[in-house]
């Protein structure tokens, strides 16, 4: 494989590879999927929780489908199979090559988001909301920068999958939303 055949805007990736920045970024897939329960813990939210936490579970398995069919469809290796100092086991596995789009920062997006959206939602007064989608953004870029430190996506991979569970984690409730 040749670096030079990775578009430019992507290629620095390629010289990453890093165990710690992937476990790391498995502590915030994991711990991210639990999170909106939290939501239970307002009053308001509580007396609907059962319908909000269906939602949840409807939009994890909205992005965990269209993570699946893009991993099936594209054939996109992962940087690390770029990277000479990788292990041989990890370039060649066949998890290498389901690079786009990346699924654990789509994940921790939907989490999040799902989570500003219908807090958000049940407080339509609160002030400063923007805190709430920035918090959720910032926990979606920090999961992607750890994704593309580890070798394991680009950065396009990166910004698709922020952009999907972005979308996902905010649609999913406004499209059920009551109003």
């Amino acid at each position: 494989l040749k670096k030079s055949d990775i578009n430019g805007f992507d290629r620095s990736v390629a010289n990453n590879y890093s165990p710690k920045a992937k476990s790391a970024s498995d502590l915030f897939f994991y711990s991210s999927m639990p999170l909106p329960l939290f939501l239970l813990l307002d009053k308001k939210i509580r007396k609907d929780g059962l319908r909000v936490e269906m939602l949840y579970l409807q939009a994890l398995g909205t992005t965990g489908a269209l993570y699946s069919v893009s991993a099936a469809l594209g054939d996109r290796l992962r940087p690390l199979t770029y990277n000479p100092n990788a292990p041989i086991d990890e370039r060649r596995s066949g998890n290498s090559r389901n690079s786009f789009f990346a699924g654990h920062p789509a994940l921790v997006a939907t989490s999040t988001f799902f989570m500003a959206k219908v807090y958000a939602d049940y407080h339509p007064n609160m002030k400063h909301k923007w805190v709430l989608y920035a918090a959720a953004g910032s926990l979606a870029a920090t999961t992607g920068y750890l994704r593309t430190r580890a070798g394991y996506h680009f950065y396009s991979d990166v910004i698709t999958g922020v952009t999907v569970g972005a979308l996902v984690g905010v649609l999913v409730p406004h499209l059920h939303k009551n109003k």
